[in-house]
């Protein structure tokens, strides 16, 4: 930072920032100490100091101010500003179970979140939202990333067959299905496998499974005090007493646990069969079940296979110069700093890809079509139907012109954008 920029900041202005540094290493302390966890009133609070940070900066903007002074304010701005917007839209695009959903939005600090972020918009700070022409490379390299993972990921792929366990001996049998119990089962459907458009179901279950460290979290700040307010409130009730009792033990016994931590458990995709499998979550922290009812919809068979497509172009463009914020942290996550979830060998399984997608569509306003269902069918015809050169080719052409439209940048705060996160590992730069 010049020194002439230091003389524009106000004392405010400084005030800012040393609060958005308290913030910011709160909310990354959490993040690595409890397996990725985060807390909604740190984050809205860390989104709304940005946000204010980012007007007091637009003040600074004058005819009078130094020219190299004035590019760093407007980078500090979009830096700033973009990183608020990210954080609100992690929140919205958490996995929250359906009986919470809107709990972000209930938050009493999403409020004044969402009044800075309009006050922002109409001092003029939607310019510095606007998504930058980006060069004939960054689009090859972006068109060719696109066009690679819809051609892995949108074939036919839930046409085979299941294993026909009664063609092995029943000892044979007995272990595979007590090695494999999510691939392999006895009477297994037959295909097509998944959940077609129109089909999506709620599940619903009793317990739940989360990492250690967050289950004793949970349990402690969050359980164990909400029943002890409803014994004060019913002195005297057995069972609640009993619930306590066992609460307590639980958190006792999970205290008492060690296990050794696992950098990469296994090479699959993050998400279910990876946890299901291993019983450690891909950042290496076991799986404990806790009495925690969640209910959560099945998603469709399409659901499926974007999320799969957007968590591949991300890891694809890691580390080629296309996006400067997804390349840090993969260089981050390569290196020590990152702790146990450091992996030079397989950084891009890492990498938290639906953070990356955030980052990388803020530049790119074209890979919005990976959310949109009937733009992102229009997507797969028009690579399926052509060979790989010329849908490299007509994307390329569509991701110029998508950002010739210099599309304000910004979440719907209205309501949740499409679920797909997950609770992961400690999250990227904030």
């Amino acid at each position: 930072m010049s020194t002439s920029l230091q003389d524009l900041l106000s004392i405010e202005t400084r005030t800012l920032l040393e609060e958005e540094s308290r913030l910011a290493n709160a909310v990354r302390g959490m993040e690595e100490s409890l397996s990725g966890l985060r807390d909604i009133d740190l984050v809205l609070s860390l989104a709304g100091t940005r946000l204010s940070l980012s007007l007091q900066l637009l003040k600074r903007i004058t005819g009078r101010v130094d020219p190299a002074a004035r590019q760093e304010l407007e980078e500090m701005i979009t830096e700033k500003s973009l990183s608020a917007l990210r954080l609100v839209e992690g929140l919205l695009a958490e996995n929250i179970s359906e009986d919470q959903k809107g709990i972000v939005q209930a938050n009493p600090l999403y409020p004044n979140v969402k009044n800075l972020l309009e006050q922002f918009l109409l001092a003029g700070g939607g310019g510095f939202m606007e998504s930058r022409q980006a060069d004939a490379r960054k689009r090859r390299v972006l068109s060719q990333s696109i066009v690679a993972a819809i051609r892995k990921y949108t074939g036919e792929d839930d046409r085979y067959p299941p294993l026909e366990l009664e063609r092995y001996p029943p000892v044979v049998r007995k272990l595979l299905l007590f090695l494999f119990p999510v691939m392999i089962r006895e009477n297994p459907e037959r295909p097509p496998y998944g959940i077609e458009e129109g089909q999506e179901v709620t599940y619903a279950a009793q317990n739940m499974k989360l990492p250690l460290s967050q289950a004793i979290f949970y349990m402690e700040n969050e359980l164990l005090p909400d029943l002890k307010v409803k014994l004060v409130q019913s002195p005297g009730a057995r069972a609640l007493q009993e619930e306590i009792r066992r609460v307590q033990e639980r958190v006792d016994e999970y205290k008492k646990l060690r296990f050794f931590p696992r950098s990469t458990p296994v090479l699959l995709e993050k998400g279910y069969y990876t946890e299901g499998m291993t019983g450690y979550t891909t950042d290496g922290e076991m799986l404990v079940p806790i009495p925690l009812p969640v209910s959560f919809k099945s998603g469709t068979n399409l659901d499926r296979k974007m999320e799969l497509v957007r968590m591949d172009v991300v890891r694809r463009i890691a580390g080629r110069k296309v996006s400067g914020a997804v390349d840090k942290e993969y260089r981050r996550l390569r290196g020590l700093s990152s702790g146990i979830r450091g992996n030079s060998r397989t950084t891009s399984m890492k990498l938290d890809a639906v953070w990356g997608y955030r980052v990388l569509r803020q530049d790119f306003p074209f890979l919005r079509r990976l959310t949109d269902k009937a733009m992102f069918e229009e997507l797969v015809d028009l690579v399926h139907a052509a060979g790989a050169g010329t849908s490299e080719s007509r994307i390329a052409a569509l991701i110029e012109k998508d950002q010739g439209a210099a599309e304000i940048l910004s979440p719907s705060l209205e309501a949740d954008p499409p679920a797909g996160a997950v609770p992961g590992p400690a999250g990227p730069p904030l």
